[in-house]
């Protein structure tokens, strides 16, 4: 029986391969990837070996030819290094070999993510990693409220296409925070540092195919969490002097703890606020 090898595979310069992923992958009867552009990787190593996409074979009939060709010989499936682990169809692949009792083994390689973090110069000591955030607004909007408060760093994948209304959502519901944006197109990896509301065009000649990773302080640990009726009595008072929901929101943000989002959707509710968008 042949062993299934999870391979750590370079987002940006292909000169990241490890010495180990090269010999496994050119040892291998088959390699699996999720990305038809891992043909590229595998010309510039000189690696010619049979190379399967899943997303081209369909994953039923692509599970079936990796578990067959496992039966003889080695195999070894790509995970891009642009995330912590394997994606999806990767990870059904993997779980089929282990169901199978086939040997599968990590061969670990360069991860985007990771780099990101230890050159942000931010808190890497623990943080939350999120992936990719949700493309449907409500969903985003409400996973990243419930992350406000969290004060271990924040890791997040973004397209450059994405980026601009990411940072804005970001500044509207955690408020401003250090932040830094690293992309794997530059070579080594190009680092912007600063701040939320600063970084609206730090990456205006980056290419839009290139995957970012946005490393985000936590929750600053000298604001104390209001509590709701805390909350309330402030918002009672901000009424009174006659700001709207809006202003409301955007002073209380800082002081409170409390997400911008938050506050603006408590002011809606209480029904007494002028409207100032």
């Amino acid at each position: 029986m042949g062993t299934l090898y999870v391979v750590g595979a370079p987002t940006g310069d292909p000169d990241d391969l490890t010495l180990r992923a090269r010999r496994i992958l050119g040892e291998a009867a088959l390699v699996v990837s999720n990305n038809p552009d891992d043909l590229g990787l595998l010309a510039y190593h000189a690696i010619a070996v049979p190379h399967a996409t899943l997303s081209d074979l369909g994953q039923p009939a692509a599970i079936g030819r990796i578990l067959d060709s496992l039966e003889d010989a080695d195999v070894a499936i790509l995970c891009t290094g642009a995330s912590l682990g394997p994606s999806g169809p990767s990870q059904v692949v993997i779980r089929a070999a282990i169901e199978r009792r086939f040997s599968v083994v990590p061969v670990p390689g360069p991860t985007l993510p990771l780099t990101a973090l230890v050159i942000s110069g931010l808190p890497a000591g623990s943080f939350v990693y999120l992936g990719q955030l949700p493309r449907q607004p409500a969903a985003r909007r409400d996973l990243l409220a419930s992350i406000a408060a969290e004060r271990r760093t924040l890791v997040v994948l973004e397209s450059p296409e994405h980026f601009p209304g990411l940072l804005s959502e970001l500044h509207e519901t955690l408020g401003d925070r250090l932040l830094a944006v690293t992309s794997s197109d530059q070579h080594p990896a190009g680092t912007w540092r600063g701040t939320i509301a600063g970084a609206s065009d730090c990456l205006s000649d980056q290419p839009a195919e290139a995957p970012l990773v946005l490393v985000i302080g936590g929750a600053r640990d000298n604001v104390e969490l209001w509590d709701e009726e805390h909350l309330r009595a402030e918002l009672q008072i901000c009424r009174d002097q006659g700001l709207g929901a809006k202003e409301t929101s955007r002073q209380l943000a800082a002081e409170s703890g409390w997400p911008r989002r938050e506050i603006y959707r408590l002011s809606v509710e209480a029904g007494r606020f002028h409207d100032d968008s």
